[in-house]
């Protein structure tokens, strides 16, 4: 499958070693790194919420996108570094990224040219993308982190929109960044579907191993 921009993944870790390091020295917590996303990302939703009353709160969404990514990058290295890894930190860090996304990507709701239902059609299509990735864990096939519009992917997207919108005084950016997250979350969502659906037919099916009987379903 394409793993799209998780394929530089080890080489960012190793670009935060130090972060992670001074983490670990100071002995923050890799649950409130988890934890630190969700206003972060609170801050970059506000900052495009009112971008037509404060054009220039554009200019700190490139930094708030980095931001968000850093901490979660640094999270989990913090974790097994410190050995405090348990399974509600996964918890955390799943539904916290869900957060994280609906609380950024949804301040495009509140941009006149951009409306709430685009935005709020990102948001879902950026959530069910996420949610193929964890549900393929959930039965058994590893976790699903490509496709063409990952977590770096979408606020990649909207680091760049938010600035050129400032820079040319125009909303289409945005715009065009609500689109390019919407489709390319939906083709994400059938790439990780295809993913897992692959994975599974390449295994045996054990009837026993399913917790309902073998019906695959709830």
């Amino acid at each position: 499958m394409y793993e799209g921009l998780y394929r530089i993944k080890p080489a960012a870790q190793r670009l935060v070693d130090p972060l992670v390091d001074g983490c670990v020295a100071r002995g923050i917590s890799a649950d409130a790194l988890t934890l630190a996303a969700m206003p972060v990302a609170a801050l970059g939703g506000l900052c495009l919420a009112l971008s037509e009353a404060l054009p220039v709160a554009l200019l700190a969404v490139p930094l708030l996108a980095a931001a968000r990514l850093v901490l979660n990058l640094i999270d989990g290295q913090v974790a097994r570094r410190s050995g405090t890894e348990h399974p509600w930190g996964e918890v955390l860090n799943e539904l916290g990224d869900r957060v994280a996304d609906a609380l950024f990507i949804g301040g495009l709701a509140f941009v006149a040219a951009v409306g709430p239902l685009l935005a709020l059609s990102a948001v879902i299509a950026a959530l069910l993308a996420s949610y193929a990735g964890i549900v393929a864990r959930a039965t058994g096939a590893p976790r699903s982190y490509g496709g063409v519009m990952s977590k770096p992917g979408r606020m990649i997207v909207l680091a760049v929109a938010a600035p050129l919108a400032f820079a040319l005084g125009a909303g289409w950016p945005l715009v065009a960044g609500a689109w390019i997250i919407l489709l390319g979350s939906l083709i994400t969502l059938a790439q990780r579907l295809r993913s897992t659906w692959r994975w599974h037919a390449r295994q045996p099916y054990d009837e026993a191993a399913t917790p309902d009987g073998g019906e695959g379903r709830p």
